[in-house]
């Protein structure tokens, strides 16, 4: 396979060089239209990189923390740890990651033209793909210290938010509220 696309490019690339004014036109269609598929993909990438470059660093930076607390953690205090496990268990985080942050990202694109739902699938998808990582992290950071850091409050936030998705619970209880359901001072006693 790899040896007829090699023939396939170095055969045109000769045609343009040494062929007839006819044979030139002809190879340069024919390699502009076998690359060009590529190209147009690559750049639509680059360019959405561009854009996205503080969303993409923050899950990395998220998989970096991870990766070396959880090393920490299975180093030391589970004395688990093992290469093989170590870089199973990044490059399946990496995968996932990205993975899923593409068909995320796709998913957000066909919601482009409706503004309210293309704005929270954009929020709760990109907060699932960080907290993958960074949730993680805290685990590992919270069996670390024996459940006292991260508090158990953050934990069990991020736990909700993730069995959910709910934008407002997840909004009211970082306020510091609560629903009506949870606060029965709140209804009106007429």
């Amino acid at each position: 396979m790899l040896t007829t696309i090699k023939i396939f490019f170095l055969r045109n690339l000769l045609a343009f060089y040494t062929g007839t004014m006819f044979v030139k036109l002809k190879s340069s269609i024919v390699l502009g239209a076998s690359v060009s598929p590529f190209v147009y993909v690559l750049d639509g990438i680059n360019a959405w990189s561009l854009l996205n470059r503080d969303y993409i660093f923050a899950v990395l930076l998220a998989i970096t923390i991870d990766h070396f607390i959880g090393t920490i953690y299975h180093g030391f205090k589970a004395r688990d740890f093992t290469i093989k496990k170590n870089i199973i268990g990044l490059t399946t985080k990496l995968g996932l990651c990205v993975m899923n942050g593409v068909l995320f990202e796709l998913l957000n694109g066909m919601t482009v033209n409706h503004k309210w739902l293309y704005d929270y699938l954009m929020l709760v998808t990109r907060l699932i793909v960080f907290l993958y990582p960074a949730g993680s992290a805290m685990v590992n950071s919270s069996k670390l210290t024996n459940g006292v850091f991260p508090p158990v409050g953050i934990m069990d936030w991020i736990k909700d938010f993730q069995k959910n998705l709910n934008i407002k619970q997840l909004k009211e209880k970082a306020d510091g509220q609560t629903d009506s359901t949870e606060n029965p001072s709140s209804s009106s006693n007429g």
